[in-house]
């Protein structure tokens, strides 16, 4: 408690950024273990399991390519079909 706080109230929020492909990526992170992006439902493996098996209680997203369509497919299919798996 040094710093004036719970080490409880701390939480982990992921910073993710990446492409949001059409098509599953064989890939999705690079040589460093970095995640690169993929698929909607490489997406939300990704997210599901950083929620579920490492506490995430946070997460954005940095897009890369079309920003515009990512940012569209993050909210409207990777987001609530994330939230519906870890409800």
């Amino acid at each position: 408690m040094t710093a004036g706080r719970e080490p409880s109230e701390i939480v982990t929020v992921y910073n993710l950024g990446g492409e949001v492909t059409d098509r599953p990526l064989a890939a999705t992170r690079d040589e460093d273990g970095r995640w690169l992006g993929g698929s909607v439902e490489q997406w939300i493996d990704e997210l599901g399991s950083a929620v579920v098996d490492y506490g995430a209680a946070g997460l954005l997203y940095l897009p890369f390519g079309q920003p515009g369509s990512a940012i569209q497919r993050w909210v409207h299919e990777i987001v609530p079909t994330v939230h519906k798996a870890i409800a």
